[in-house]
């Protein structure tokens, strides 16, 4: 009787174990907000809403799903952009002397007299020959990146040429130098190839390189002579990167410690955080601040970030350094401490800004529209989806992602009853379990029944 009570114990203990699940509804969450296409395209791209981070219950933004106007769940991905946006690229003319020689002739062997006519660097090159003969052929280009000192960042050359007669496929070799003697090579060879065939032509001339390079170039190809003659060359070169724009968030949660110069905020969301601004109530006030963080109320202190913070005012300027960079931080509990040896931040509070980059949400468009995004629940797992765009070139990526998506304000779905975890009745399991426990305590039962019965014959 016993036993069977334990084993109804053990099988009403399966009714409360809950267990995350993958295939979730609309109603599974707890808010959403609608995504209308302005145009047609196979894949959108947003930034993460702030209301998103606010509303998730998981540190990794596991519970939120993409739907389709029928209810269909779509697939998705979540990106972190870089902190700064690459540089814009140019185009910048390339200039080039062509190079000739006899077929047999070594390379290295070929004399160029230089003459510097300004400080810009402007070449005059000539043969050792006074003279091009029968048997000089074209060997090749020596081409002049940049004039003056400043060193560009060049991406990829782009050659151009007539078109020819027949068609070609050539690879090249490069080799860079500033001095004209010393020569290093550049990478792997490059093909170039101009081709025709059934009214379409097929013509490769960029030669893509990496970054910062040398002054001189020089361009021959593997075996024998160049293909075509080279009407120009021009660079592709990249500018400056720039500090990507952030979002900022002012800190209404802002509160003093029972500890002198110890302030403790907390965040209305998970964000990304990148950077914290402290903006002292009273000007002329310099602090030695450290910042920390933690993702749970009970969790221990980390320490972020460590910083000397000013504002002062010179002569009606105001100068200001009241950052503390940190490196994406997600926690919502913070905690700043100043020095206060030197009066700290004064009697008033002072202002606090975080400054963070959202997400970029990627998700297929399949199916009409318009498009969901739900989030926030306790039943939701981590769906880790390979990226949408593997495998396809920077041109398709360009062409496929559209970002021209209306985001609407967020609505209640589920409500906060969407953030409990449900309970699910894993029967099976348990069942199991009794079975096992069952039988071990029927074979103890029965060792302890044959040993009794051992003691009474002796």
């Amino acid at each position: 009787m016993r036993l069977a009570c334990l084993l109804w114990v053990l099988l009403c203990g399966g009714a409360v174990a809950a267990e995350p699940r993958e295939a979730l509804e609309q109603g599974d969450f707890a808010w959403g907000i609608r995504l209308e296409p302005e145009v047609a395209s196979p894949i959108y791209q947003l930034p993460l809403p702030q209301a998103v981070y606010q509303g998730v219950t998981r540190a990794d933004l596991g519970d939120l799903q993409l739907f389709n106007g029928r209810g269909e769940r779509l697939p998705h991905e979540l990106q972190l952009p870089a902190k700064r946006l690459p540089g814009q690229e140019s185009l910048q003319s390339i200039v080039l002397f062509p190079l000739y020689g006899t077929r047999a002739a070594d390379l290295q062997r070929l004399s160029l007299r230089i003459r510097r006519e300004s400080a810009a660097g402007v070449l005059t090159l000539e043969q050792q020959q006074m003279h091009r003969t029968q048997d000089d052929v074209l060997r090749g280009y020596l081409l002049q990146l940049w004039q003056g000192e400043q060193r560009p960042v060049i991406r990829r050359l782009t050659l151009h040429w007539p078109e020819p007669a027949r068609g070609f496929m050539q690879r090249l070799k490069l080799e860079q130098s500033d001095d004209l003697i010393s020569w290093r090579a550049v990478g792997g060879d490059q093909v170039i190839a101009d081709l025709a065939y059934s009214g379409e032509r097929l013509v490769k001339a960029d030669i893509r390189l990496n970054g910062s390079l040398d002054r001189f170039i020089r361009l021959v190809p593997d075996k024998g002579e160049m293909a075509v003659e080279l009407d120009a060359v021009e660079a592709v070169t990249v500018g400056d990167s720039q500090e990507r724009p952030q979002q900022e968030t002012p800190i209404t949660t802002l509160r003093r410690d029972e500890q002198a110069g110890v302030y403790l905020f907390e965040l209305p969301g998970r964000l990304p955080v990148t950077r914290v601004n402290l903006i002292p109530a009273e000007s002329n006030t310099i602090v030695r601040a450290t910042l920390y963080s933690r993702a749970t109320a009970e969790a221990p202190w980390i320490r972020r970030s460590q910083a000397t913070l000013y504002r002062i005012l010179i002569d009606g300027t105001q100068l200001d350094q009241t950052a503390l960079a940190v490196e994406r931080v997600n926690d919502r509990f913070w905690k700043l401490a100043v020095d206060t040896s030197g009066g700290g931040l004064g009697e008033s509070l002072p202002r606090v800004k975080v400054s963070w980059i959202p997400h970029l949400l990627r998700f297929s468009a399949r199916g009409e529209g318009p498009f969901l995004l739900a989030y926030g629940s306790g039943s939701a797992v981590m769906d880790r989806p390979g990226s949408l765009l593997q495998g396809f070139s920077e041109t398709q990526r360009r062409q496929w992602v559209s970002e021209r998506i209306r985001v609407g304000q967020p609505f209640e779905l589920a409500g906060t009853a969407a953030l409990t975890p449900q309970r699910v009745y894993d029967w099976k399991q348990w069942s199991l379990w009794g079975v096992l426990i069952l039988a071990t305590l029927l074979l103890g039962w029965m060792a302890w029944m044959t040993l009794r019965q051992m003691q009474q014959r002796d």
